[in-house]
């Protein structure tokens, strides 16, 4: 497998991480369901082939050998649609069976069918009981992640694990994914790619430290700016 610091390497020289300077009069970065002062813009490397692919076969093999079972992928809009579709091609070999992909939207789609899970209706592949893996391009508060897994329980299908290429593995992540019983499959955390981006100086030490004070309370550090929780956010 490839050493975790060249891959973080490669995320940090395509030019995925951004850290504002929240105290300095920047504005925070709006998450799915939160905020905070950084973002990495692992779903923006979808555009730079030879890097995705490179991180999603990585990936690949800690799916082998943590959730050999998975019947099936679950990718969620957006971020999880296009890693979730590569993981499935390279999960096939290597467990040796048609690994199905689907994706689960985080509302009802308008007109249509009105479907949750689309390209599960109608398809001899994919079988009530089995079990599926929820994939997104990364996961912070993880409450996408939890939202999906039970939409999938609903619909009669078994999930256990979760898989992202980074996890910024904060507390109430933690804490959130146990509540829901989905342990999460990641190929590197955010205090590693913090690490690397310490070590190479891609980012000042004041932002980098910000950063590592989020993570390490992400409620206290937006209750200390004023800032609340925001349901049905998006990063921006």
């Amino acid at each position: 497998m490839v050493e975790i610091k060249k891959a973080i390497k490669m995320i940090l020289k395509a030019g995925a991480l951004t850290i504002r300077d929240v105290d300095g009069g920047e504005s925070p970065f709006l998450y799915a369901s939160g905020w905070g002062p950084g973002y990495i813009m692992i779903k923006g490397l979808v555009g730079r082939k030879k890097i995705i692919k490179s991180l999603i076969k990585e990936l690949a093999e800690l799916v082998r050998l943590k959730a050999p079972d998975v019947n099936f992928i679950a990718g969620n809009v957006t971020g999880g649609l296009v890693p979730g579709w590569i993981l499935s091609e390279y999960l096939e070999p290597l467990l040796n069976d048609t690994i199905p992909f689907v994706y689960v939207r985080d509302a009802k789609k308008k007109g249509g069918h009105k479907e949750l899970i689309t390209g599960i209706a109608n398809n001899p592949e994919i079988l009530p009981g089995h079990n599926v893996l929820v994939v997104e391009e990364l996961v912070n508060f993880s409450q996408t992640t939890c939202n999906s897994a039970e939409v999938l329980r609903k619909a009669r299908y078994n999930v256990t694990h979760a898989a992202c290429i980074l996890f910024y593995n904060n507390p109430e992540a933690i804490q959130t994914l146990k509540k829901h019983k989905v342990e999460m499959i990641y190929l590197l955390t955010l205090p590693d790619l913090l690490e690397v981006a310490e070590e190479e100086k891609t980012h000042s030490q004041k932002l980098i430290m910000a950063y590592r004070e989020f993570l390490k309370d992400p409620l206290t550090w937006q209750a200390k700016r004023g800032l609340k929780p925001v349901n049905g956010g998006g990063t921006k």
